[in-house]
């Protein structure tokens, strides 16, 4: 078996395997130069010991070189080797020493960042497809974790390792070519020669897509012009097989976009854009929501113009007096009689046909309370934005579920008004166009309601009420919940 060769005495130079990681061959790099060092190292030979290690990191340490040196580390075959000819040596994985039909030089990229500084890590080596993947999900799951945290170069470099991560690692094509050259006559000479067509299709399409930068040197480098064209030529002779109607098999893509290692990185980049997402969501709920705030105490109690002592609790409804009908209290007691109910609406969605009507003016369209009844009433004042929805309101009594206050918002609007002391619930559906209180803004009504009560109560001589503002914005601390027409 071929492992990766050493032309110039490199990897050698510095005591490293040619597998080694770019972290491995820059901490190998700084112990060979502490120990050569002249100012160190009295041997005669020092210096220039020191300047070939100096040498072999110029050319190990940068991806690019290594793998232009690492290209002309094998000798690439002749011509088709016959059984007969002398033994080939495959090329073996530089983790496994296996020697498969799909070998690739490859280099993987990790992405490591801190407040603005990024560093960056390489794996490069030969490599068969199991051992491939297994590199690039460690580099790519440390990216993950560890690259995003520096700006500004931390996610750009990150996004960029992931992909080449995913797409098989960055695969230079003329240390492809020559590996490919070398093991499809490694198979010829083992008598198979469907598996060396099909290596040799393989380093075709290499030379196809090779720049021309690296075509003039492999062709003015270790193969002059007629070599180039003798490996090229014997390269298509074993893809088109014994025959015309024989030609090589294609084999089945174990590094590109359709192999299980991308598939299982783009699963785990999906896995990780979803967790991220319901991390920010849960992180910028707030960002946006509608809000609410208290009015900062300090108004004035309001009385109506019977007038009461504001320390003297609201008055209950009571039974009906003389003056009143049965229907009038029953209304009273029973408000969503007063409203047509949303259900009637809904079963009428499917065929919509109802006359579109004025919007109704901002401020309270029903109260259900006696104007002539003295109590303690709490500022509620809600604004909406320009090129918002209009709203239709009601305030609920959280206990006995009865509807004490329907108002109406337009878009850009403020509504004053004055409510009861109590705890209330408030719903409201919203909308462009006005169809009346029975179909209200037709099939496009979206229902909400506020999930916590509001309380409006007393303290001391001030009222505690609230201001609503139905209007997305930072910090927001309303939570609401979308509802049925039914419900509302």
């Amino acid at each position: 078996m071929l492992p990766p060769t050493d032309p110039s005495g490199y990897y050698a130079a510095l005591g490293v395997d040619p597998s080694a990681t770019s972290e491995q061959i820059k901490r190998a790099f700084k112990a060979k130069a502490r120990e050569s060092h002249p100012d160190r190292n009295s041997a005669p030979e020092a210096t220039q010991q020191f300047q070939f290690i100096n040498e072999a990191y110029q050319v190990l340490g940068d991806p690019q070189t290594r793998a232009e040196y690492d290209a002309h580390s094998y000798e690439t075959p002749e011509e088709h080797a016959p059984p007969s000819a002398p033994a080939v040596d495959p090329v073996v994985c530089s983790v496994c020493l296996r020697a498969t039909a799909q070998p690739r030089y490859a280099i993987y990229k990790e992405v490591a960042s801190a407040v603005f500084a990024t560093w960056r890590r390489v794996h490069q080596g030969i490599f068969c497809p199991d051992c491939g993947a297994k590199v690039a999900y460690r580099a790519s799951l440390k990216t993950w974790l560890l690259g995003w945290w520096g700006f500004p170069w931390g996610p750009i470099r990150s996004i960029q390792s992931i992909v080449w991560n995913m797409r098989g690692g960055e695969q230079p094509c003329l240390n492809n070519l020559r590996i490919l050259s070398r093991q499809a006559a490694y198979f010829a000479y083992l008598g198979r020669l469907d598996l060396a067509g099909a290596v040799a299709r393989s380093a075709l399409a290499f030379w196809d897509r090779m720049p021309v930068k690296e075509r003039i040197v492999m062709g003015g480098g270790t193969l002059d012009a007629s070599e180039t064209r003798r490996l090229i030529g014997t390269l298509t002779s074993m893809v088109a097989g014994s025959g015309t109607d024989d030609p090589a098999p294609v084999l089945r893509d174990l590094w590109g976009l359709g192999s299980k290692a991308f598939k299982v990185q783009l699963a785990g980049a999906a896995a990780f854009a979803i967790l991220f997402g319901a991390v920010a969501s849960l992180v910028l709920s707030p960002v946006g929501a509608i809000a609410y705030r208290h009015t900062p105490p300090g108004i004035p109690v309001e009385m109506d113009p019977a007038g009461i002592d504001p320390a003297a609790p609201a008055p209950r409804r009571s039974a009906p007096s003389q003056g009143d009908t049965f229907d009038q209290a029953q209304k009273e007691q029973s408000p969503r009689e007063d409203h047509p109910s949303p259900d009637a609406f809904m079963a009428a969605e499917g065929t919509f046909n109802q006359p579109l009507l004025p919007l109704p003016s901002t401020g309270e369209i029903r109260s259900l309370r006696k104007k002539n009844t003295g109590a303690v009433l709490a500022p509620l004042t809600v604004v909406t934005a320009n090129g918002s929805p209009n709203y239709y309101l009601k305030l609920v009594d959280s206990e006995t579920h009865v509807v004490r206050l329907v108002f109406f918002v337009r878009s850009g609007k403020i509504a004053k008004l004055r409510v009861p002391l109590g705890s209330y619930e408030l719903r409201y559906a919203a909308g462009a166009e006005w169809y009346g209180e029975e179909y209200l803004f037709g099939p496009g009504t979206e229902y909400a309601k506020a999930i916590e009560p509001f309380d409006f109560h007393t303290d001391s001589d001030r009222v505690l009420g609230f201001t609503v503002e139905l209007i997305k914005q930072i910090n927001g601390n309303l939570r609401e919940v979308a509802i049925r027409a039914s419900d509302f």
